[in-house]
């Protein structure tokens, strides 16, 4: 079931506004102290932050691919004055290793599971928190909870969830794990707004959905992915991120209703397909396109001019999905503008697809960076969704039949001599 706002009682909202006046008080947080977690085959570091308050909730950290942070750790201190008490546990040190998108998939979902059970023991609030991959370990230990009977489960908050087996290639559809689809759970997702995975949001919630779990869903506005702890956060990123502790016990507050419910494991079917993992094949070069053709395209440019894929047909055309906050996209476009000039008489053409960024503060990035290719507006993500844009940028390079021959997500050099081959051979090619 998706529930995408809460419908409160009168007594429990008398009691949240109390719990909420209560935590808002400036109270001095506590020291972090180390214990052990003792599974069978490791002893793990568990650092806890006692609240400086009588403890309310226990909040679970789950360390993302780029382990824990310092920005966390200031989180979790002023969760602490608001009468959270956190738990963090260092997986990486107990594998001997770095903290790497790698080194996490060897993390066991026995781990996260004894992790969750010993949170629950005292009987205190639990909420399990995880940023980017690290969604995926609370779902191993969470769902390997509930195929061993257990129907109490702790509220789940996924900050910036990555829940794709692998980041799609451009035109294929998402490949969820499959713990998505089995889980049962109070979940809400936290999404930052300037991601190409916020068009996803619906997508994943009905995913969560079929195994019965209850769907809460947050746009955070105006920041991107990693936006709290990125080196070059933009002043709107960094107030976002001195309030993330108040938008996380917001959320904290919405699923307090659903935290005594049952939730036995409800689609044990979905965990019995195996899905099958490949290595990510990231390359800067423009490969052979595989994925679904006659794809529309028709937006408008900041002049108000209509522009309609269909109608370029006779011309090869490099269509572009990019941001402005997008520092690879802004990387590339210089020689993307190359490229156009070196083309200039040929039938060739550029559409830069923005994605979902006002008009004005697109030409402010215009004034700065000067362009001779239209910059389209897709406010609305349809063009995104429509060519299955999960990472920016992301490009497509159209034949004159209106084919789409390669593909590629990720920065480029447009005047590397593999492309300008590739390129130059499509408008050789006869209709």
């Amino acid at each position: 079931m998706m529930r995408i706002q809460s419908r409160l009682s009168n007594f429990m909202r008398i009691v949240l506004l109390g719990w909420l006046l209560l935590s808002i008080q400036s109270v001095q947080a506590g020291d972090w102290k180390t214990e052990s977690l003792q599974v069978t085959d490791a002893e793990i570091p568990l650092q806890i932050l006692p609240a400086s308050t009588a403890t309310r909730a226990r909040m679970v950290w789950l360390p993302s691919e780029y382990g824990i942070l310092s920005q966390e750790r200031v989180l979790a201190e002023h969760l602490s004055e608001m009468g959270v008490e956190s738990w963090m546990a260092d997986f990486y040190e107990a594998l001997f290793a770095a903290p790497t998108p790698s080194s996490l998939e060897q993390i066991p979902a026995t781990w996260i599971k004894t992790l969750i059970d010993k949170s629950l023991e005292d009987g205190v609030p639990v909420w399990i928190l995880a940023p980017n991959r690290a969604a995926k370990l609370a779902l191993d230990g969470l769902v390997l909870r509930s195929q061993e009977g257990v129907t109490s489960t702790p509220g789940v908050i996924l900050l910036n969830p990555n829940l794709y087996v692998q980041t799609p290639q451009p035109g294929e559809a998402a490949v969820y794990w499959s713990q998505v689809d089995a889980a049962n759970l109070s979940v809400t997702v936290l999404q930052s707004e300037l991601s190409p995975w916020r068009w996803r949001l619906t997508e994943l919630a009905q995913h969560f959905a079929n195994g019965g779990s209850d769907v809460f869903l947050q746009m955070l506005p105006k920041v991107r992915d990693r936006f709290y702890f990125r080196p070059d956060a933009m002043p709107i990123e960094q107030r976002a991120a001195s309030h993330l502790a108040q938008t996380i016990t917001r959320a904290m507050y919405l699923q307090l209703p659903y935290l005594s419910k049952a939730r036995p494991l409800l689609n044990s079917a979905a965990l019995e397909a195996k899905t099958e993992v490949q290595a990510d094949k990231k390359s800067l070069d423009l490969q052979p396109y595989k994925g679904r053709q006659s794809l529309a395209l028709s937006l408008f440019d900041l002049e108000g001019n209509q522009h309609d894929l269909k109608a370029l047909q006779g011309k090869v055309v490099l269509v572009n999905f990019w941001a402005s906050w997008c520092p690879p996209c802004v990387h590339e476009m210089p020689s993307m503008a190359d490229l156009k000039r070196r083309y200039r008489d040929a039938d060739f053409e550029i559409l830069a697809v923005n994605l979902g960024e006002e008009a004005e503060a697109i030409d402010q990035f215009r004034a700065q960076h000067p362009v001779n290719f239209p910059i389209l507006l897709d406010q609305d993500g349809i063009a995104v969704k429509e060519w299955r844009i999960f990472a920016y940028p992301s490009s497509y390079v159209v034949d004159k039949n209106g084919r789409i021959r390669y593909a590629l997500f990720g920065a480029t050099d447009w005047m590397q001599q593999d492309t300008l081959q590739k390129i130059g051979a499509l408008l050789d090619e006869k209709r």
